[in-house]
């Protein structure tokens, strides 16, 4: 398993927010990150689940990783794979409303 505890140093919602919407266009898992974003923020999320949330979330704003996010096609790869993990960890903790949320966000952007 993933040590996600390594990362949580860097996670900051608004570092979240500023990689979100630096790179949005950018990121083919958006949607599955703002979904664990708005699990992290609802109460009734358990610890554990928020602990594994807040490392991946400190991964993807981890301005230097394995594979820097600047290199096109590659370079989201490990960010992408570190998100699928913690979302298939944790995936039945994450509810309809928190899908609904990013996908409003989702549509907000677009518009």
């Amino acid at each position: 398993m993933v040590e996600y505890a390594a990362y949580t140093k860097h996670y900051s919602d608004r570092g979240f927010w500023s990689v979100v919407r630096r790179y949005q266009h950018k990121i083919p898992f958006l949607r599955d990150a703002l979904g664990l974003y708005f699990c992290l923020k609802d109460p009734a999320t358990p610890a554990w689940v928020r602990a594994a949330i807040v490392g991946a979330l400190g991964y993807l704003i981890l301005p230097v990783d394995l594979i820097p996010d600047f290199i096109p096609v590659f370079g989201w790869v490990d960010d992408a794979a570190m998100i699928a993990s913690v979302l298939a960890y944790v995936r039945s903790r994450i509810k309809e409303e928190h899908w609904d949320q990013a996908d409003a966000w989702l549509k907000g952007r677009r518009a």
